[in-house]
């Protein structure tokens, strides 16, 4: 039998990682001039800080800016920006095949991979391909996860159920063990 089954697993091992105490949440939180959703906040203080969870699992509340380059001070604290899906095509000649290498192009790119499409909000879990679900925390869709599937040209948009209803860090994370044990339990016959 395979140990590692679930799509991410080799790299989480199904292991979480040791619980944040309450004084370095408070300290974060404060730092940042923020309070964490309390959902969050209560997983990575009683069940763990990152480890197994969907994709590649979760980050460490330490890592929440993985790959990102942050340049405002207030990122945390500055509302997150949509309420919707956004996205943003690029309008020039690409019928051009060196558009990509136009004064235009470098202009849209540098607008549309900007750090202010995604104020507000934590990275929680790398899905591979450079797409990541964000955990808002400031702002009208704070507590939610979005997606930000920018490297991909989707875009940034909320994940949410057939109904439209959003999910918050713990209906995404009991999804995901719901559905990842329906796969092992099939795997196992």
């Amino acid at each position: 039998m395979k140990p590692f089954k679930l799509f991410g697993s080799k790299i989480h091992k199904y292991k979480l990682n040791n619980c944040l105490r309450e004084s370095e949440i408070a300290e974060f939180e404060k730092f940042n001039n923020i309070k964490l959703p309390a959902d969050y906040r209560n997983f990575i203080k009683y069940t763990g800080n990152g480890g197994v969870g969907p994709a590649y699992g979760l980050y460490k509340l330490e890592d929440w800016n993985l790959e990102l380059e942050i340049e405002n001070d207030n990122f945390l604290k500055t509302r997150f920006p949509y309420t919707e899906k956004w996205n943003s095509d690029f309008n020039g000649n690409t019928e051009d095949e060196n558009f990509m290498d136009s004064e235009e192009f470098e202009c849209w790119e540098q607008d549309y991979y900007n750090e202010k499409h995604v104020f507000g909000s934590i990275r929680v879990c790398h899905y591979g391909c450079a797409i990541y679900y964000f955990l808002v925390v400031s702002g009208v869709e704070k507590g939610n996860i979005w997606i930000d599937d920018r490297a991909n040209d989707q875009g940034i948009y909320p994940l949410s159920t057939e109904n439209k209803n959003r999910y918050n860090f713990t209906e995404w994370y009991n999804e995901w063990l719901n559905q990842s044990l329906i796969k092992l339990k099939i795997n196992k016959h």
